[in-house]
């Protein structure tokens, strides 16, 4: 499965990544994320401590569809060929 990725800073350590692929057919956005914080080095994670919502620095956009207005929210499904965006509120380039 490919997801498509946007953000306004670098994701994984890199601007040039603009997708990642997983051996899934589907995948929660937060499972989703907690992956990506998994694998990147200098990124915190994007999910607050107990795992249930954003951490208040990100925003997250599925499809261009802002997140907290996606019918399941944080456990919104991502399926092949979707596109999620990450925007930080406070970024360092």
């Amino acid at each position: 499965m490919k997801i498509n990725l946007e953000s306004n800073f670098k994701l994984l350590g890199s601007h040039n990544i603009d997708s990642v692929e997983f051996d899934y057919t589907r995948i929660p956005v937060k499972d989703f994320l907690k992956i990506l914080s998994d694998r990147s080095t200098k990124t915190p994670g994007y999910l607050n401590d107990d795992g249930t919502d954003l951490a208040g620095l990100f925003q997250v956009q599925v499809n261009g569809r802002t997140l907290a207005f996606c019918e399941n929210g944080i456990n919104t499904v991502l399926q092949d060929g979707d596109t999620v965006a990450i925007y930080s509120n406070a970024h360092d380039g």
